[in-house]
């Protein structure tokens, strides 16, 4: 046997070592055909030649001696040659380099349609390992999995599937249904005093890492949040920590609002949303069909207009993410909000807790929608004001 395995390196940490896909060497003065009776396909690696000392003298790929048997005479050629007559240079780096700095200094190599090849060697210079373009990419992309498993589970704990709190004069049931793992919208309520409350909706610019992000930002953001300034003070104090972070790159809509059970007042702020409803009559009534803001994080301290209403006892409010208002049908139907408004308004007439009302409502989507994907994520906020 030529073909020889070194030992593998035992190391912590993200280092290069541990994505290794080969570990063979064969000596630089070694057969040319005994090596290929050695070889077995398939041919996924590279192997590194060496000399007495295993230190790396150049580099071998099984695919090049197929193509070189294939040439005319190429096997009577191949039968004279040792492995030093065919080898080529190798690119070498130390096998305890870390991983990501390996990932930058290949980048060009990454964007290449075939692959390429790397020997790793210890400190004295013998070889340790060889890996390849593609062992990088396939390990980036793991990678990338595994850091959306944590931004989803993040999310999915900021943002849970529903939230429901009811008290003797006033009812909130929120829920948001991501359409991918890690999705761009978010709600937040909290009673900040007896009797009174804050509450929004909003949807991020993106999907992905970068949403979770800003959804982080968010829930940080109102966690420490002095709910007793207006509701325009808090959100240019929103605008102003989105904008210094990401520069321009993502912003969010959303509704934010504030309610008094004692007055009846409800203060709001509609930042480039607009899907705020009014339930009655067995229907849902639009507000505005255009938002008197601009979305947060665009514009530098921007004018904000606050609006008011004095709620009367039996009022319901509804807040949607314009994934439901955008979801067609296989008849390219968008998804009537008024179904919406006739669910919540039948539930509250036979004194049904807005849980009811919102599995009706998500139940009603899923058959509108039937097989047609999901495009967008789905949330909602509906409001009911007793007395």
């Amino acid at each position: 046997m030529i073909l020889r395995e070194t030992e593998r390196k035992d190391v912590k940490g993200e280092r290069i070592i541990k994505i290794a896909s080969s570990f063979y060497y064969v000596s630089a003065d070694a057969p040319v055909h005994q090596l290929l009776a050695e070889l077995k396909e398939p041919y996924g690696y590279a192997v590194a030649v060496v000399d007495e000392s295993l230190r790396v003298k150049g580099i071998v790929i099984p695919e090049e001696l197929v193509e070189m048997l294939g040439k005319p005479f190429g096997r009577d050629l191949l039968q004279r040659q040792s492995v030093s007559d065919i080898m080529r240079p190798a690119r070498i780096f130390p096998y305890d380099e870390y991983t990501q700095a390996i990932r930058e200094r290949i980048r060009a190599d990454l964007n290449r349609d075939e692959s390429s090849h790397y020997l790793l060697v210890d400190e004295s210079g013998e070889f340790r390992g060889h890996f390849s373009s593609r062992d990088v990419l396939i390990h980036a992309m793991s990678d990338h999995e595994r850091e959306l498993a944590t931004a989803t589970t993040i999310q999915s704990r900021l943002v849970k599937p529903y939230v429901a709190v009811r008290n003797e004069r006033i009812s909130i049931t929120c829920s948001s249904v991501m359409a991918q793992g890690v999705g761009g919208d978010y709600y937040f309520v909290r009673e900040y005093q007896p009797g009174k409350w804050f509450f929004c909706l909003c949807d991020i610019s993106g999907k992905g890492i970068a949403a979770a992000i800003i959804t982080a930002v968010l829930s940080g953001f109102f966690y420490n949040a002095d709910f007793d300034e207006d509701v325009d003070v808090l959100v240019r104090r929103l605008n102003r920590i989105i904008l210094d972070t990401f520069q321009l790159e993502k912003y969010l809509t959303g509704f934010f609002a504030k309610f008094s059970e004692k007055t009846g007042l409800f203060e709001y702020c509609d930042m480039g949303h607009s899907w705020f409803f009014v339930v009655e009559a067995n229907t849902a009534q639009q507000i505005s069909p255009e938002a008197d803001n601009v979305p947060i994080g665009l514009v530098d301290d921007p004018p904000v207009n606050t609006r008011y209403l004095r709620f009367e006892p039996g009022m319901a409010i509804m807040l949607i993410s314009d994934g439901i208002v955008e979801q067609e049908n296989r008849a390219k139907e968008p998804f009537p909000v008024a179904e919406a408004g006739r669910i919540i308004s039948e539930s509250l007439q036979r004194g049904e807790d807005l849980v009811r009302a919102k599995i009706r409502i998500l139940e009603s989507f899923f058959s509108f929608k039937q097989d047609m994907p999901q495009h967008d994520d789905i949330s909602f906020l509906i409001f009911h004001y007793f007395a």
